[in-house]
């Protein structure tokens, strides 16, 4: 069994097939769907060519299934927050930029934050 991402607030599954599926809303108030992978450090993004996302903007990302805003307050604005459940069963948090064209994601089990990416320095610093 391969990675599973679940919404942390219906705890429904967010991963089809090698997708894991985002509804995405731009600071203009348009509104698309965004299929980014599943592979950690794999930064290759899906979405509708009308869906015209410019670098650096911010987008937030939403659970397609429940519509709860993932945005991670807890650690930082720009990021949003799903689960990952790996092979055996165990639960870590995922946090991934919603900066369009920003490389991090970190992935938190108990006190250890694990960062990947080139910008991943971006809000957890060297560690």
């Amino acid at each position: 069994m391969k990675n599973d991402y679940l919404c942390p607030f219906c705890r429904g599954y967010l991963k089809v097939k090698n997708s894991v599926i985002f509804s995405a809303r731009k600071p203009d108030g348009e509104r698309g769907i965004i299929l980014l992978s599943p592979a950690i450090a794999d930064y290759t993004v899906h979405k509708h060519r009308s869906f015209k996302l410019d670098e650096g903007i911010k987008v937030d990302l939403n659970c397609p299934i429940c519509h709860a805003n993932l945005m991670a307050q807890h650690y930082n604005n720009n990021l949003a927050r799903i689960i990952q459940v790996n092979e055996f069963g165990d639960e870590n948090i995922v946090l991934i930029s919603e900066i369009v064209g920003e490389r991090c994601t970190y992935i938190i089990h108990g006190k250890q934050i694990d960062k990947f990416g080139d910008d991943s320095t971006n809000y957890f610093g060297e560690f």
